[in-house]
């Protein structure tokens, strides 16, 4: 092909052709769309023919001087999918295969025991001057639910009043496949006591009292935000939330293929990431061979 493609086009032909047509999930989308404007504001919308191995390298440490290693590695997975895209179309691009990508950081989880949660949660209920009785109400049954049922945060915020249904819900994850979940007494009890507080006729169950509007996954990151900065809570966000559920099932002993279920991960060595926090058998066996 002798038509120049410049880095915007490139990028927005595989969002259309790979992305878009295989429904992929947002956040993928909002992966490349990132990407391309990295590679945007550092080389310019030029001809992405025009681009060599040295260009890349030289990419990749710069961003590599402000970002964490594993989102280096994800733009550099992002780029490398699209010129193996736009080689298989015909197009004179370096070859992806010559741009090594680096392995995953070791990950590890914060998270807060079943105390530290409800200590989390009374905070947030506390009265603090610009928080009506309303947000103050929701953003503790957000936790509680959260607490609950490890939700994401889009999973979250996509739940309508009537998603719930004796306790039950169903929400659509990463995956796009549907899966079922549960909440406690304790979370059906906070939601009541949000749902009493609002006059509105809105269908989502979580809204701003600002706006009117179903809350997104920012208002969710500044419910935290917030409340760390007034306690002695630091660092502290929604899916931290999330980690403290698996990690109380665990500790509850709960089987871990069923974790791996109500949280919604496609891979079961997902789940076995937090049996490093918390193996209450695995404690046992030690405790039985130690003779206590």
């Amino acid at each position: 092909m002798s038509a120049m493609l410049v880095i915007s086009a490139a990028f927005e032909q595989y969002r259309y052709d790979y992305i878009v047509m295989r429904n992929l999930s947002p956040k993928t989308e909002e992966a490349y769309i990132y990407t391309s404007k990295l590679l945007i504001k550092y080389f310019g919308d030029v001809d992405i023919e025009t681009i060599t191995f040295d260009n890349v390298r030289d990419w990749r440490n710069h961003i590599a001087g402000w970002q964490k290693p594993d989102t280096v590695r994800n733009n550099i997975v992002c780029l490398r999918m699209v010129l193996k895209y736009l080689r298989r179309k015909g197009y004179k691009v370096l070859n992806y295969e010559d741009i090594p990508v680096s392995k995953r950081t070791k990950r590890t989880i914060t998270y807060l025991t079943e105390e530290e949660v409800y200590e989390f949660i009374d905070e947030v209920k506390r009265p603090v001057r610009g928080y009506s009785k309303v947000n103050r109400a929701r953003n503790a049954a957000i936790i509680t639910l959260l607490f609950a049922t490890g939700l994401r945060n889009n999973e979250l915020c996509s739940l309508d009043r009537n998603s719930i249904k004796e306790r039950q819900f169903t929400v659509i994850g990463k995956s796009k496949n549907p899966r079922i979940g549960f909440i406690n007494q304790r979370a059906e009890d906070a939601l009541n006591e949000y749902l009493k507080c609002r006059n509105d006729s809105d269908r989502a169950l979580f809204i701003s009292p600002q706006t009117g509007k179903r809350i997104r996954p920012g208002t969710l990151r500044r419910i935290f935000q917030n409340t760390c900065e007034r306690s002695d809570f630091k660092n502290i966000h929604p899916h931290t939330i999330r980690h403290s559920y698996a990690t109380y099932l665990l500790s509850k002993e709960v089987d871990i293929r069923y974790i791996g279920d109500l949280m919604g991960h496609v891979s079961l060595d997902t789940t076995k990431l937090y049996t490093h926090y918390s193996n209450p058998q695995l404690k046992r066996v030690y405790e039985t061979a130690q003779g206590y």
